[in-house]
């Protein structure tokens, strides 16, 4: 009988913690959806003629032909070594909602977060599946030399869970 005491006493001292690592782990596990790690980068890096605006980036390296809802976490952004994220802008617009994400083109340097080189969004936008498209159009404000960049969309395939 003794034991028996113990070891409740000791399940009973264990329980608050296994509740939490529980709580935890919860949101994770119980989702009706997985989420599952995908990129969508420009396939080929881009090279933009100097002082050239309203470029648009090629519409089918950004088109989610999947069967599953693609969720846009972050944009990660990079250029040649010779530029900075001064020397271009950017204007994305969903395709499918006829939706743009900011009212005119954005230097990429007011949108990149230092720390990270990305651009962290505030809520994830999600790319519908089976042609839903972002539509992305670049401008160079170098009026000197052309400037070759490379856009990487970061996030989650939203896949439903069975």
């Amino acid at each position: 009988m003794p034991e028996e005491q113990g070891l409740s006493s000791t399940l009973l001292q264990l329980a608050p913690l296994i509740k939490g690592v529980i709580d935890r782990i919860k949101p994770i596990v119980d989702q009706p959806v997985i989420r599952f790690p995908f990129e969508m980068p420009l396939r080929v890096s881009a090279v933009i003629g100097a002082g050239l605006s309203g470029q648009v980036l090629p519409g089918t390296d950004f088109t989610n032909a999947t069967e599953y809802p693609f969720e846009i976490e972050r944009i990660k952004f990079s250029q040649d070594p010779a530029h900075t994220f001064r020397d271009w802008r950017i204007l994305i617009k969903d395709q499918i909602f006829s939706m743009d994400w900011m009212k005119t083109s954005a230097m990429i340097a007011t949108l990149v977060n230092d720390n990270t080189g990305a651009y962290e969004l505030t809520f994830p936008w999600v790319v519908r599946p089976k042609g839903g498209a972002l539509s992305i159009i670049v401008d160079n404000l170098d009026t000197i030399n052309p400037i070759t960049i490379d856009i990487n969309l970061i996030g989650s395939q939203l896949i439903p869970r069975a």
